[in-house]
């Protein structure tokens, strides 16, 4: 069985061919972002190229939102400067085979469902750690979906009331507006302000709004003071975040990718268990590093395209 799976970042597409569950071939671009219709067109483009014969039963899509599954759209992409970005529509016309959308982070929990660890787990949560926070979930062995595709925002819960840290959507106090990659500078800044310890290296970037996600972990392993005090915050925030996921799901195993996980686990996993009973009243389940590494969403959406859910077959009817 051969399907297309395509991958929507802000930053990459990328488009793969699957035969019996794994990765034959693929091509990587930068995300285009002309207009509303160039990613559909270079999606075709893509998939033409990896497979000329057009002998694929169906395409996967996991992709960033905002989502409308009803419209077969991403609704909002801020990263990209785009709105109401067909996708559906534009590939069953030009391939007349099924095609399925759903969230990156949804994709990836249904990875591990159908071809990675949790074929017989039956409540699971993904969490990406990258650029944002993003959450999917399987509970009772259903993908949670909503009404347009949406019901995975977990990321925009709240770990502090009283903040006045402003998130990328606009509100404040949310999980990603402290911990989500692209806001770990000005959380750093904010951090250095009130710091009363020793001004080390980590704490003179910070200053500057330069301490980036990868010089800070790579500074917390060298036992910069500064930054392995701002991580020990940022896994506190993180254990606050789970803590609402766990309430929500009562999940048997949290996954957890992203490049911040996937390159730093071991200065957060042994934290996450350190800190979750502090809010959690449910205990802390299993948690784990996700199966596929950065190739999580390719796999997810890959997943989607072999055995799709209800919750997203129903969108096409």
């Amino acid at each position: 069985m051969k399907v297309i799976a395509i991958d929507i970042g802000a930053t990459n597409l990328r488009v793969a061919l699957f035969e019996n569950n794994s990765k034959i071939n693929e091509i990587k671009v930068k995300t285009p972002r002309d207009d509303p219709n160039s990613i559909s067109k270079s999606i075709i483009k893509m998939i033409n190229e990896l497979s000329p014969n057009r002998d694929f039963q169906s395409i996967g899509i996991g992709t960033i939102g905002p989502l409308n599954l009803k419209k077969g759209i991403i609704e909002l992409a801020p990263n990209l400067g785009l709105k109401n970005i067909p996708l559906r529509d534009p590939l069953v016309n030009e391939f007349h085979k099924d095609v399925y959308i759903a969230n990156d982070a949804m994709a990836a929990v249904w990875a591990e469902k159908i071809l990675g660890d949790a074929k017989n787990k039956n409540d699971l949560v993904y969490i990406t750690m990258s650029s944002g926070i993003g959450v999917g979930a399987i509970i009772d062995g259903n993908l949670i979906v909503g009404r347009r595709g949406n019901s995975h925002e977990m990321g925009h819960s709240l770990v502090k009331f009283d903040s006045n840290l402003v998130c990328g959507c606009g509100k404040i106090g949310h999980w990603e507006a402290y911990a989500g990659g692209k806001n770990i500078p000005k959380v750093a800044k904010e951090f250095a302000n009130e710091w009363k310890g020793k001004e080390s290296e980590g704490y003179f970037l910070a200053k500057e709004n330069n301490l980036t996600p990868e010089k800070l972990y790579d500074l917390a392993r060298k036992n910069d003071e500064f930054s392995k005090s701002l991580v020990d915050f940022l896994n506190i925030i993180h254990a606050a975040g789970i803590s609402n996921i766990i309430a929500a799901y009562d999940p048997e195993v949290i996954y957890i990718g992203g490049s911040i996980y996937l390159y730093n686990e071991d200065l957060i996993k042994p934290y996450l268990i350190k800190y979750i009973p502090m809010f959690s009243a449910l205990g802390v389940p299993e948690i784990k590093m996700c199966t596929f590494g950065d190739d999580q969403v390719l796999y997810g959406a890959a997943s989607i395209a072999i055995n799709p859910p209800s919750q997203i077959k129903k969108f096409n009817l």
